[in-house]
Parts: C-alpha cells; sequence; structure tokens
C-alpha cells in the first residue's frame, strides 16, 4: 500500500476510554481533501467504529481513494462533536 494522504489510528484500549466517558478525539471534526487523495484509518482496538461516512471494524484497516466529489457527513465515535464532515474537492 502507499502513502496515505491522511493517516488516523485508532489505538486499542480505545472502546474502554469511551466506556469510562473519557473523551477521545482522534479524527478531526472535518477533513478537507481533494480527490485523488487517500485516507487511512487502522483500527487497533477490538471494536468497530462508525467514522463519518466509514465504518471500521475491529483490528481492520480502511483505506479509501477519493474519486470523486462531494460532502459526506455522518456520526463519528472518536470525536467529541459526535460527527465527522469530510469535504472533497476536485
Amino acid at each position: 500500500a502507499g502513502a496515505a494522504d491522511y493517516a488516523f489510528e485508532i489505538p486499542a484500549g480505545t472502546g474502554a476510554r469511551l466506556d469510562a466517558g473519557d473523551e477521545v478525539e482522534l479524527l478531526p471534526a472535518r477533513i478537507d481533501a481533494r480527490v485523488g487523495e487517500v485516507i487511512r484509518i487502522v483500527n487497533r482496538d477490538d471494536r468497530g467504529y462508525l467514522l463519518g461516512p466509514f465504518y471500521v471494524g475491529a483490528g481492520e484497516t480502511l483505506s479509501q481513494r477519493f474519486t470523486s466529489a462531494g460532502t459526506f457527513q455522518g456520526a463519528c465515535q472518536v470525536h467529541p462533536s459526535g460527527q465527522l464532515e469530510l469535504v472533497v474537492t476536485a
């Protein structure tokens, strides 16, 4: 796999921190990207997470190249706001 333009990691133990009421901020509330760029999210935890338009299962790695412009919003379980907005421009 090549280099990612945006790389994030969910460390082991994140779920336990969330269960304990800790505020977890592993991704920004907004990501501004361009068509052709790549995001990679490595989930080292024992549970899956909704991360805006993405779902990354336990122990999985998501790698996504942005192929079209648009704005994508969704719940984000690892940001205090509970939301993530992804804005992809051409």
